[in-house]
């Protein structure tokens, strides 16, 4: 059975003209077609095109005569770009993401399931999402959510 989906971690890096090498298992389950995206967070996140799609499809969904739904829409739509491999099997990360993002030298790719993210090495380490103590307490809020507030999952 094979796995499916984007997981872990690695440590990767950028060259001065923006390029990043995507982790071999990562690039396997990207395909041709993916979008780049400024992310919520500091961070810029790849998804392949199906999910890409999925996620059109949500945010299509909303009423277009809502002003705040229409700059929603805006904040987007324009934060983000078509992506391609090079011959390399590298990704060219425009300048302005680079610069929302604060991309140094070393950089993490994580996995998030059905995409994977991009982070600067320090804003991922000051993030702490790495550590135990981190995850127990995002697991104990989802965990409450998830029942509604009861003890348990």
């Amino acid at each position: 059975m094979a796995i499916k989906g984007f997981l872990g971690r690695y440590d990767i890096t950028i060259d001065d003209k923006g390029r990043v090498r995507i982790p071999a298992k990562y690039k396997a389950q990207l395909g041709e077609d993916f979008v780049i995206s400024c992310s919520e967070e500091k961070c810029i996140a790849i998804y392949p095109a199906e999910k890409w799609e999925k996620m059109t499809q949500q945010v299509d969904s909303i009423n277009m005569l809502d002003i705040n739904a229409n700059k929603f829409r805006r904040s987007i739509f324009t934060n983000v770009t078509q992506g391609s491999l090079d011959a390399a099997g590298r990704i060219l990360i425009p300048v302005d993401y680079r610069k929302y993002a604060g991309f140094k030298k070393e950089l993490v790719a994580a996995g998030l399931g059905d995409y994977f993210e991009i982070w600067d090495t320090e804003n991922w380490l000051e993030g702490q999402y790495s550590t135990l103590e981190t995850r127990r307490t995002l697991q104990q809020e989802m965990a409450e959510r998830i029942s509604g507030g009861k003890n348990g999952i």
